[in-house]
């Protein structure tokens, strides 16, 4: 249908109509115009048998020119007026459809600009790509953090996608997100990455989601009547599709730095009950030395460095009767917290079953059945007890697959005490256990440790080792047990040489005075 009619072309006020009034006062001769219906609209009153000649335009007649020959040029040129007309009036449509458009894009963009939810601004996002593209549905899907999946952010109508997503490189959608270029398919059916079973989506438009040429994600609409969309509609499509990538971009920077803020709190507020874990953990073992001032018979000295800041290492000595002092030292397996709370319940056994002062390998024994029913089955403990009777010097102690005690001698000797070791303790119900005697003499100490001392690794992998170990407390026999300590566990720094400590490092020692 033409977009103007004859009588608005030759209106009052109009350029038109001034140039043929003025062109048909010069001619010399009577010409007539009339519209489509007949109605006289310049000149004089048609003759019935002048000739008659179309007014057309775009395969349609507005009217016709009545006269003679001169009539046929002026219905030529009515022709040549009315289709600048309508181009004038096609110009001035399009121009106000792009003002629409541009003022849409503009108010989504400032819409966009104050979300900050992901799911919000993919369902803004289809709201106004179908108000300005037709569709019967669409859908805003992502690239999952593996980068081999679309999946469905939003979505509405029968093409949103199932929760299995669609894999980047397969199918329509897929390939588009692959090669990165927006696409129209208005033959979906036909096409053959199209490999679903539904056949009622007719045709498809779809725009990649690019930050900095990195694909993201799709937008995509779809209809299933015979819709045929326009590379228009393209271009219209992918301006949306830039702003809603940096908008979605935006969104999951968002959630990001408040699931960063979030961690941040949680691990502040782990890192406060580690130190708090720390602090009871210190607080359950022995540290202050001399622990029995008022003893001239023996001393006592331990020190613990835990790996993290709570560990599994544990030390403890107690005096079991007037004579009697009791010492044990332990390794749960495991590291953190869970070592830290079955460490706090193995002392614990250990010294409430020591103090009914029976032997150290029933007292093994005893504990050993208890952490087998109460521990979890992949921990176990080692431990090493002693008893120190202080009227002679006597010593018998028990292992539970811990690392054998090395006897210095006021001489300067030291070597390890080999003994019948135990099972570790928590790992079989029943086990057996058998306890030591040894003596020591005046000036003679024990020196007990756990694994971490003696197979501490140095930046080349390569352990301590009990060498080292012995070497160092040979040049300990006359100090102080503090100092023998300290002597070791620098030793075994020194030897790190700045290799990260992958275990707890714990020595005691007890020295008979006589």
């Amino acid at each position: 249908m033409a977009l103007i009619r004859l009588q608005n072309l030759l209106g009052k006020r109009k350029d038109a109509e001034a140039m043929v009034s003025n062109l048909l006062n010069t001619i010399d001769a009577p010409i007539s115009i009339e519209d489509a219906e007949g109605r006289l609209l310049l000149g004089q009153i048609r003759q019935e048998s002048a000739a008659k000649y179309p007014i057309q335009l775009e395969g349609e007649t507005l009217g016709w020119v009545s006269g003679g020959k001169p009539a046929e040029a002026v219905a030529d040129l009515l022709s040549h007026l009315a289709a600048k007309e309508a181009e004038k009036k096609t110009l001035g449509s399009e121009v106000l459809h792009l003002y629409r458009e541009v003022n849409l894009i503009y108010n989504f963009s400032e819409k966009l600009a104050a979300l900050l939810d992901l799911e919000a601004v993919a369902r803004m996002a289809l709201e106004q790509a179908s108000q300005m593209i037709a569709a019967t549905g669409g859908a805003v899907m992502l690239i999952n953090e593996a980068g081999q999946t679309l999946e469905s952010t939003a979505g509405f109508g029968i093409s949103e996608p199932a929760p299995g997503g669609i894999k980047v490189g397969e199918g329509i959608i897929g390939a588009i997100a692959a090669s990165g270029n927006a696409e129209i398919v208005n033959e979906v059916q036909s096409d053959p990455r199209h490999a679903a079973n539904d056949r009622r989506i007719s045709s498809l438009i779809c725009a990649p989601l690019k930050v900095k040429e990195r694909v993201t994600g799709v937008i995509l609409l779809t209809n299933t009547a015979a819709t045929v969309y326009s590379a228009a509609d393209l271009k219209l499509l992918n301006t949306l599709a830039v702003q809603t990538a940096t908008a979605i971009e935006n969104a999951l920077l968002f959630k990001k730095t408040i699931q960063a803020a979030k961690d941040r709190e949680q691990l502040l507020s782990l890192h406060k009950e580690l130190e708090v874990a720390s602090a009871i953990q210190k607080s359950i073992v022995p540290g202050k030395f001399p622990p029995f001032p008022d003893r001239k018979e023996f001393e006592i000295f331990a020190a613990m460095i835990p790996a993290k800041e709570v560990g599994g290492d544990f030390y403890d000595f107690f005096l079991i009767d007037k004579h009697r002092v009791g010492f044990v030292i332990g390794d749960v397996s495991g590291k953190g917290v869970p070592a830290a709370l079955l460490m706090s319940v193995s002392k614990t056994l250990i010294k409430a079953h020591a103090l009914r002062g029976i032997r150290p390998d029933t007292c093994l024994e005893t504990v050993n059945n208890i952490l087998v029913e109460e521990s979890p089955s992949h921990m176990f403990v080692t431990a090493l007890y002693g008893v120190l009777d202080s009227r002679n010097g006597t010593v018998e102690f028990c292992s539970g697959g811990h690392n054998p005690p090395c006897l210095v001698s006021n001489n300067g000797s030291a070597e390890l005490v080999e003994s019948r070791h135990g099972l570790v303790l928590g790992a079989i119900r029943n086990s057996e256990y058998q306890s030591k005697m040894m003596t020591l003499q005046p000036g003679d100490s024990l020196f007990l440790y756990t694994d971490g001392v003696t197979e501490a690794k140095d930046i080349n992998e390569e352990e301590f080792q009990e060498v080292r170990m012995l070497d160092c407390l040979k040049k300990s026999g006359r100090v102080s047990l503090n100092a023998a300590i300290q002597k070791v566990i620098d030793e075994v720094q020194l030897f790190a040489n700045g290799a990260p400590q992958a275990d707890d490092i714990t020595c005691l020692a007890v020295r008979y005075l006589g």
